[in-house]
């Protein structure tokens, strides 16, 4: 599988981790894979493999239109349809990456690779749960095989408040919007990641800002940090970060 990926003129450029019904609301997904052996060009996370998480059926700049995509984001306030601040860029990335899916340019489990290999394929690496959409929507078991061996993750979820995505406080952090969502979060046992206006302070001793962050002087990077793997990372206070990205400014007029 590797060597499939890693060829001069590869067959997949990936692979498809999940295909099937979305967790939060039964809707066709597939959450994909990429960046496992060139590395990732984001300069925040560094070189991490990247995943997204998208319907299969619909067009993601389509499913941002009529809010199809609550399948793959679930009530996430940042949602375009909500008028948020989301910062991903989908007309790039994401789009990208539907087209290359429709073209049959990555790997389907059960098909093309063996799904048990998943553990060994990850082995060692750096992983980031949906880089695009809400890691909560695929199976908690396909994420844990993916990085049961990896070198670390990152993930973050608004599903944290519902009672059958808890085990996803093992992976991910929960992605708090305010300071009675970090407490709402830390109650129910969940690290958080908190966005933040810039006349907001942290938290002392539950707080830290993010090291990866402008704010921060970019110390560092999500690879090279780790601290955002849920509660099976080594850090144990949560991150805060100002809201940053192109429509910013939405978050700091919620």
């Amino acid at each position: 599988m590797l060597k499939a990926l890693s060829g001069s003129k590869p067959q997949f450029t990936g692979i498809i981790l999940y295909a099937g019904p979305s967790a939060i609301d039964g809707a066709p997904i597939v959450a994909i894979a990429n960046r496992i052996v060139t590395k990732s060009k984001n300069d925040k996370t560094g070189a991490m493999v990247q995943t997204f998480i998208i319907r299969s059926d619909v067009n993601p700049i389509e499913a941002l239109k009529t809010g199809d995509d609550s399948s793959v984001c679930g009530d996430c306030m940042h949602r375009p349809v909500n008028n948020g601040s989301c910062y991903v860029n989908v007309s790039k990335s994401v789009l990208s990456v539907y087209n290359a899916f429709k073209r049959g340019r990555y790997a389907m489990p059960g098909v093309d690779y063996d799904p048990a290999i998943l553990p060994m394929l990850f082995a060692g690496r750096l992983v980031r749960l949906g880089t695009y959409g809400d890691p909560a929507a695929i199976p908690f078991q396909i994420w844990r095989a993916t990085t049961l061996n990896a070198a670390g993750i990152n993930g973050y979820s608004h599903q944290w408040r519902n009672p059958k995505f808890q085990a996803f406080k093992l992976l991910c952090m929960a992605s708090a919007d305010s300071v009675a969502d970090m407490q709402d979060a830390h109650a129910m046992g969940w690290r958080t990641f908190r966005v933040r206006r810039a006349d907001e302070s942290v938290t002392p001793k539950l707080e830290a800002i993010c090291p990866a962050s402008a704010e921060a002087g970019k110390k560092t990077t999500c690879a090279d940090c780790r601290a955002c793997g849920g509660t099976s990372a080594k850090a144990r206070v949560s991150m805060v970060i100002i809201s940053h990205g192109v429509k910013a400014k939405r978050f700091i007029n919620a």
